[in-house]
């Protein structure tokens, strides 16, 4: 396949492509790894070697083989395994091997769910907008998701889960990656994590406030003007909302560069503006 300077295939399809890869995220069975949700015994920091970026990279953003998460974790495992072992002789000496594997099947299932996600965002992008984002996992592991160039200036991207409560990742980029990478605008791009039928439950509650119950409305406003939820409950985001997101980087780029610091940062609350518990 062609590849510009910076390594994007340009030859590529990305109507299709993304066609392709919204087809499979509406066919993963969520349900099957629930369990996966409540176990929390893989939480220590781990070291490069054992991250499984590169291998998601390879097959939903390079390949399009998007294997189900059964399928992807059995390949993690092995490509992993020698390093993994010194991880457990570290943190897990004397625990069950098959104790340990589950807490990093569950590890790396919360990775896959959340780099998922931003995968979409980027089919989406490169499939409405001329100027195509370049994403990798070097870029990744600096913490910079994707790098996009829009009238000459470096955009930097960084996708965020938040909730409806305005959690947010802290995550920023730091003045070396900001060097690194030679970045002139830092985008904030949130997504909405919310749980729509207990929404739904609790405007229907009459244990909830009216002024409450308002809140929970623009909550949901919000999230349908923005996002879509398949039926198996993965959340992706709307063609509008990436316009807004363009538009906004739009008015960045021709601010006065007087008024503003080198990066000027989009933060996610200019994006998505959510009600106040």
């Amino acid at each position: 396949m062609e590849k510009n300077k910076k390594g994007i295939v340009m030859s590529r399809d990305w109507k299709e492509d993304k066609n392709k890869y919204e087809e499979f995220l509406q066919s993963i069975d969520i349900q099957k790894y629930a369990y996966l949700k409540t176990i929390k015994t893989v939480e220590q920091d781990l070291p490069r070697e054992i991250l499984p970026l590169e291998i998601y990279y390879e097959y939903y953003w390079e390949k399009l083989d998007f294997k189900d998460y059964d399928e992807i974790f059995k390949i993690y495992w092995s490509k992993k395994l020698e390093h993994i072992c010194e991880f457990i002789k570290k943190y897990f000496y004397g625990c069950s091997f098959q104790f340990v594997e589950e807490g990093f099947k569950s590890r790396m299932y919360r990775i896959w769910m959340s780099i998922l996600t931003q995968f979409h965002f980027q089919y989406l992008w490169n499939a409405m907008f001329q100027e195509k984002i370049e994403s990798n996992p070097e870029l990744d592991m600096k913490g910079i998701d994707a790098l996009v160039t829009i009238e000459n200036k470096n955009v930097g991207i960084q996708v965020k889960k938040v909730s409806f409560r305005r959690e947010a990742s802290q995550r920023r980029f730091t003045k070396r990656q900001q060097n690194l990478v030679d970045i002139d605008i830092i985008v904030e791009i949130p997504y909405l994590v919310i749980d729509v039928d207990s929404i739904n439950n609790k405007i229907s509650s009459q244990r909830t406030k009216e002024k409450t119950k308002r809140k929970y409305q623009e909550i949901l406003k919000v999230f349908e003007k923005n996002f879509i939820r398949y039926g198996n409950g993965f959340v992706v985001f709307k063609e509008e909302y990436l316009k807004n997101i363009y538009r906004k980087i739009k008015e960045k780029i021709k601010e006065d560069i007087s008024q503003s610091e080198i990066p000027k940062i989009v933060k996610y609350d200019d994006i998505l503006t959510l009600p106040k518990f």
